[in-house]
């Protein structure tokens, strides 16, 4: 066939790894909400840090690599 372009490659990626996220935070959800228990939200807020602290250098940054 053909060779995808570089930015269709980094999209997939992208889009792959937020899938992964969003499947991760259904599964932490759905297992707090049987087992009752809403202790660890450590992992959680650290990640709400690090996205609200990330700036638009970091970003372009990212995205260069």
């Amino acid at each position: 066939m053909y060779r995808r372009p570089k930015f269709l490659e980094v999209l997939l990626e992208i889009r792959q790894a937020m899938s992964r996220e969003a499947d991760y935070d259904i599964d932490l959800f759905a297992e707090m909400i049987r087992s009752g228990k809403f202790e660890d939200n450590s992992a959680v807020e650290s990640r709400k840090l690090k996205i609200e602290n990330f700036t638009g250098d970091e970003r372009r940054t990212t995205a260069d690599n």
